[in-house]
């Protein structure tokens, strides 16, 4: 085995302890878990969708403006009101949308890798992310910055309200400490062809990939997350060329056909 490229370690799987970390347990003892995003990141995000909409919001104004030209006093606070009030739509609507759109990212959130999750760890709703940009209302007058400071999870209004959490988009997994039962293969019968790179691997990632192919009860969302994440590390771990076939594979089939490989590999 190549010396150059260290085994996934079991810091890299789950992080490490002193952050503050979502942890979801599934029904086979497989912990999933996502940092927490801090404030200093929320507020950069913040400041950077802020500038976004903010320009947004200047065009639609003066487009508003334009079209309703006032021609006194009385007219002038109408065209003000109505011009706020759009001003508002357009702000609320700018994040809802984005993180509807993009399951739970807006520019400035992709920027920082971070991601709106259900305090479950599963994907939110469209009902939970409208919910959580209504209540930016009050939390953009200050009091989202002062909960978050005192929130564990840095949650801020709109997340206690809506059953929310910001968190670093890459998941991180520990392994069960228990005996896994035999891995479900639904994407290959067969080991397929050998993949370069397979000696670079050993028994940590062999582990690592049967407790993937052995929990059930993961939403396919999640699962995806998982298998994408998981397979991106393990071809770089290995060193294929982004020619190689495999980094078309489906990441699922990756790690099948990884996985009876590396096991044909194992000692019996």
């Amino acid at each position: 085995m190549a010396a150059s490229t260290p085994p996934l370690c079991h810091d890299e799987l789950v992080g490490s302890s002193h952050h503050d970390v979502l942890r979801v347990s599934t029904s086979d003892n497989i912990g999933i878990g996502y940092d927490i995003a801090g404030l200093g990141s929320r507020i950069i995000a913040q400041l950077l969708d802020s500038l976004i909409v903010g320009v947004i919001a200047f065009i639609v104004a003066v487009g508003v403006l334009a079209a309703i030209n006032p021609a006194d006093a009385q007219d002038s606070l109408l065209a003000g009101l109505a011009t706020a009030g759009i001003v508002l739509f357009v702000y609320i609507g700018y994040f809802t949308i984005c993180e509807i759109v993009t399951g739970g990212r807006t520019p400035g959130k992709s920027a920082g890798q971070l991601l709106v999750l259900d305090i479950s760890g599963a994907a939110p709703t469209g009902g939970q992310l409208l919910l959580r940009n209504v209540a930016r209302i009050v939390d953009v007058l200050g009091v989202g910055v002062v909960v978050m400071f005192w929130n564990s999870q840095s949650r801020r209004v709109g997340d206690l309200l809506a059953g929310t959490v910001v968190v670093r988009a890459r998941p991180t997994f520990s392994l069960a400490a228990v005996v896994t039962p035999p891995p479900v293969m639904l994407r290959t019968p067969d080991a397929g062809p050998v993949i370069d790179g397979v000696d670079r691997l050993g028994d940590r990632e062999l582990t690592a990939i049967r407790t993937f192919l052995t929990r059930p009860g993961l939403e396919p969302p999640l699962r995806a997350r998982l298998a994408l994440d998981m397979s991106s590390r393990l071809l770089e771990r290995m060193q294929l060329p982004a020619t190689a076939p495999e980094r078309q594979w489906a990441p699922e089939l990756f790690l099948e056909r990884l996985y009876l490989q590396l096991q044909g590999r194992s000692p019996r």
